[in-house]
């Protein structure tokens, strides 16, 4: 396959939003969260340096880096799964719990950091053991 055609594919094959449930006071919304472009996401990280241990670790805050993609690339959807408008996204973070905002903030690390470089590990296993030639 030419690079032509894996870079169609590679956009049509682009991995499905990610519903994450959050509750504001008794009513459930649910944050959609997506990959990105990687210019995107690489412009997240670079917003939200770390400020702990577990961001030194990773390169970037993940909190504040799901809060910075919510802002630019997510939408929050109501009970009936109509998108919400104007929404105060601070607030909203502000709103959640802990565990909530780590859930959202865990959903754009997989889908724009672990599950892409999952895909590389797997094709470098692959591309290895088809390089390699039996000594018969």
């Amino acid at each position: 396959m030419d690079f032509k055609d894996a870079l169609a594919k590679a956009r049509e094959s682009r991995p499905e939003p990610v519903l994450q449930a959050v509750a504001v006071g008794d009513v459930l919304f649910q944050v959609e969260v997506r990959r990105l472009d990687g210019m995107e996401w690489a412009g997240v990280m670079a917003e939200c340096p770390p400020s702990d241990e577990k961001g030194a670790r990773l390169g970037y805050d993940t909190n504040k880096a799901a809060l910075t993609a919510c802002r630019r690339y997510s939408r929050l959807l109501d009970t009936e799964g109509e998108p919400v408008a104007d929404v105060d996204w601070a607030g909203l973070f502000a709103e959640l719990s802990g565990v909530e905002i780590g859930a959202i903030a865990a959903t754009w690390w997989a889908l724009n950091m672990h599950d892409p470089n999952e895909r590389v590990v797997a094709l470098k296993k692959a591309w290895a053991a088809g390089s390699k030639t039996s000594s018969s």
